[in-house]
C-alpha cells in the first residue's frame, strides 16, 4: 500500500464514476460539528471561571486561548476534507480538481493538528506547574523537561511535514498527472513521517496523563479524594486511544491500502476527536470553580433552608471549643505565615480548591457555673480583681466583660443582658 499504486493496481480499479460514486455519509461531520460546540462551550466556561468567578488565570489559560483557533480551523478542515474534498469517495472516483484538493486538505489539517495539540499539552503541563505551587522537586523538573520535549516536537514535525516534498508546491500536485510531467519532484517518505508523528504524539498523551499520578499519590489526602483527583485527569486517557486509532489508521493508510482517501476518512475523524477531546480534558479540572460557584452554593442553601428548621444545635463545652479555636488558628497563622514568605497566592495553592477555613468561638460562663474539676483550670480566666486595687466593684467589671464580649459576638448579647 501507499501513496504510489503501481500500474497493475491501477488497472484493477474500477472505472471512475463521476455522476454518482459510492460515498460517505454525514454521520461523522455532524459529529464532529457537536463535539466542537461542546468544546467551545466548556472552554468558555473554564475561562469564565478562571477570569471572573477564581480571578486566577494563568499561562495555561492564555496557552488555551490560543490553541482554540487551530483546533477550530482542524475540525473545519476534517468537515470540508471528508464532505466537499475527496475524502468521501473512493481513490478511483477522484476528479482532476479533489486530486489536488485532497493534498490541499492533508497538509492543513496535518500542521493545525500539530499546532493545537502542541499548544494544548504545553497548557497542560503549564497548569501542572502551577499546582506545585513553589515546590522544587523531580516532578517539577519533568514538567519542565516535558515541556521542552512537546516544543520541540511541533517544530521539527511541523518543518518534516511542510518539507516533505522539494519543491514545497509538489506535495499539493502529486497525483496531479500533468503538473508531473513539467516538473522533477524529490520527496522523503511521508507516510513514515506521519505514523512517527502519531505514535510519538500518543506516548505524549500518556505521559501527560500518568504524571498527575506521582504527584497526587504523595499529598496528604484521603483515598476517596486521591481517587477522584486521578479519575479528573484518567479522563485524558481517552485521547490516547483516539490517538492509538489515528495511528493504527495512518499505517493502514500508507502501508496497507491503495484506497487511501477512502480509508483515511477514518484517520482524518480520529484525529479531530483527539483534538477535541484533549481541550475537554485539560478544561475539567477548572470547570470545579464554576460548578461549585454557581450550583453547589445555591443547593446548600435550599438544602439548609428545608432542613433548618429540624436541625438541634450540638452543644459544646467551653474547654473542647477553646482548644479546636486555638488549633484552627495556629494551624492557619503558620499556613499564613508561610504562604507570605514565599509569596504564595490562591492560584499557587494546588488545584485551587484546597482551603482553610477558621472560626472563633467566645463564650461566657459564669464562675458559679463552672464544675469543681474544671475550675481550677480557669482560675485565672475567671478570677476577679480586687475592687481596691482598681477601684471598680464586681458588678461594673463584669458587666464590663459582658460589654466588649457582646461586640465581639453579637449573636451572645442578648444571653448576657438575661444573665444580668
Amino acid at each position: 500500500g501507499g501513496l504510489h499504486p503501481p500500474s497493475e493496481v491501477i488497472l484493477s480499479w474500477p472505472r471512475p464514476n463521476h455522476v454518482d460514486p459510492e460515498e460517505r455519509g454525514w454521520e461523522a461531520p455532524i459529529a464532529l460539528i457537536v463535539v466542537l460546540a461542546l468544546t467551545f462551550i466548556v472552554y468558555a466556561l473554564r475561562m469564565w471561571a478562571r477570569l471572573v468567578v477564581a480571578k486566577n488565570a494563568g499561562m495555561d489559560d492564555l496557552l488555551m486561548s490560543f490553541a482554540m483557533i487551530p483546533l477550530i480551523g482542524l475540525t473545519i478542515c476534517v468537515v470540508l476534507a471528508v464532505r466537499v474534498y475527496g475524502f468521501q469517495w473512493h481513490a478511483w472516483d477522484q476528479t482532476d480538481r479533489t486530486h489536488v484538493k485532497s493534498r490541499e486538505m492533508t497538509m492543513a489539517i496535518e500542521i493545525t493538528y500539530l499546532v493545537a495539540t502542541t499548544l494544548i499539552k504545553v497548557s497542560i503541563l503549564c497548569f501542572y506547574r502551577r499546582m506545585t505551587g513553589s515546590l522544587k522537586n523531580g516532578f517539577v523538573h519533568w514538567v519542565y523537561a516535558w515541556i521542552v520535549f512537546c516544543i520541540i516536537y511541533g517544530v521539527l514535525f511541523t518543518l518534516l511535514i511542510i518539507f516533505t516534498y522539494s519543491p514545497v508546491v509538489g506535495y499539493f500536485h502529486l497525483f496531479d498527472i500533468s503538473w508531473r510531467l513539467k516538473h522533477e519532484l524529490s520527496y522523503l517518505d511521508e507516510g513514515a513521517i506521519v505514523v512517527a508523528c502519531a505514535i510519538v504524539s500518543t506516548l505524549q498523551d500518556l505521559v501527560i496523563c500518568l504524571l498527575p499520578v506521582f504527584l497526587v499519590w504523595n499529598l496528604r489526602m484521603g483515598k476517596r479524594q486521591k481517587a477522584g483527583l486521578c479519575g479528573i485527569f484518567a479522563i485524558g486517557l481517552l485521547t490516547c486511544v483516539c490517538g492509538i486509532l489515528r495511528t493504527y489508521y495512518a499505517t493502514y493508510v500508507y502501508f496497507y491500502t491503495f484506497d487511501i482517501t477512502w480509508y483515511a476518512y477514518y484517520g482524518w475523524v480520529w484525529t479531530a476527536l483527539e483534538a477535541d477531546l484533549g481541550m475537554l480534558c485539560a478544561s475539567a479540572p477548572a470547570m470545579k470553580v464554576f460548578f461549585r460557584r454557581y450550583f453547589s452554593n445555591s443547593s446548600s442553601r435550599g438544602e439548609y433552608t428545608r432542613s433548618g428548621s429540624n436541625r438541634t444545635p450540638v452543644q459544646m463545652s467551653s474547654r473542647t471549643r477553646g482548644k479546636k479555636t486555638q488549633g484552627q488558628l495556629s494551624g492557619h497563622s503558620a499556613l499564613a505565615s508561610r504562604a507570605e514568605a514565599e509569596g504564595a497566592d490562591e492560584s499557587s495553592m494546588p488545584f485551587a480548591g484546597i482551603k482553610v477555613s477558621q472560626g472563633l468561638d467566645i463564650h461566657v460562663e459564669e464562675r458559679d457555673d463552672v464544675s469543681q474539676k474544671s475550675y481550677a483550670s480557669t482560675r485565672n480566666l475567671t478570677a476577679l480583681p480586687r475592687s481596691e486595687e482598681s477601684g471598680w466593684t464586681s458588678s461594673e467589671w463584669v458587666q464590663g466583660c459582658r460589654t466588649v464580649c457582646a461586640a465581639l459576638n453579637p449573636s451572645s448579647r442578648k444571653n448576657s443582658q438575661c444573665r444580668s
